[in-house]
């Protein structure tokens, strides 16, 4: 178990940094996506309930839920869930039925079949909903939000949020597993991204964009972490090793910087 508290400490000041861009007073650098990537919200609530601990991000992540509900795209979020390795998912649960996050709303809790939580604790998580930073801040920093707020919270917003990532390619088999949704809805999406000259031919926008350098969490993020949770249990370091070797890092800012911090 040291093994994996050593890992959450390594990775959680990243998790943090991601949250302070999207509106949580934590006292950490904020990610800035052009600079680290882009930050996909669903992964970054995976993330977080996978390496969570009973402390003060519990009920700022509910917080944060109660705030901006509306934007959430739950679809996305029950996929991502309910394709984890089944351990870790019985470890989220777990975590989950004992903190704050009981206190979220009630769409969120329906994913995960919590129960609602007591008065004392609702009364907590809406304290702090009070200390989140405003919608104008988190869409100035979060293209992904400010994508969601133009055009709602389906996958089209994430599919247009990710043509500013340079190099990325939009096909639509790689965008359907990093987006946790099936081929054929990402094939309609930029069908209509092509047909209103948005996307030419080959999937490219039409007009220039604001480039961002790559995806800083994405959903590959929660897979390697999943894995990484694993790597860290093995007695044998050779098999350590070889696990961590194997990650794949492509859409992965927040793999890379906590693999960083682990060597």
């Amino acid at each position: 178990m040291k093994s994996i508290a050593t890992l959450q400490k390594k990775a959680t000041p990243a998790v943090k940094g991601a949250w302070v861009a999207l509106g949580i007073p934590f006292d950490l650098p904020m990610i800035d996506e052009k600079v680290e990537g882009i930050i996909d919200i669903e992964a970054l609530i995976m993330t977080t309930l996978l390496l969570m601990e009973q402390d003060r991000m519990v009920t700022d992540l509910s917080a944060w839920l109660s705030r901006f509900s509306s934007l959430i795209n739950h679809q996305k979020l029950k996929t991502m869930f309910k394709t984890m390795p089944r351990q870790h998912r019985s470890g989220i649960l777990e975590n989950m039925n004992q903190s704050a996050l009981r206190g979220a709303p009630k769409s969120i809790r329906n994913i995960f079949n919590l129960e609602p939580a007591s008065g004392a604790v609702s009364k907590t998580v809406q304290m702090r909903v009070r200390k989140l930073n405003t919608i104008e801040n988190v869409a100035q920093a979060s293209i992904m939000i400010r994508s969601r707020l133009q055009y709602g919270t389906g996958f089209r917003a994430d599919i247009i949020a990710l043509t500013h990532v340079k190099g990325f390619g939009m096909r639509g088999t790689q965008l359907a597993k990093v987006l946790c949704t099936n081929d054929s809805t990402v094939s309609r999406v930029l069908g209509d991204l092509r047909a209103c000259r948005f996307l030419d031919q080959d999937n490219e926008r039409i007009e220039p964009a604001e480039p961002y350098p790559g995806i800083f969490i994405s959903s590959q993020s929660l897979w390697n972490l999943c894995e990484m949770m694993d790597a860290v249990k093995f007695s044998s370091q050779e098999l350590k090793r070889g696990a961590l070797e194997n990650l794949n890092l492509r859409h992965d800012g927040f793999g890379m910087k906590v693999l960083k911090g682990m060597t």
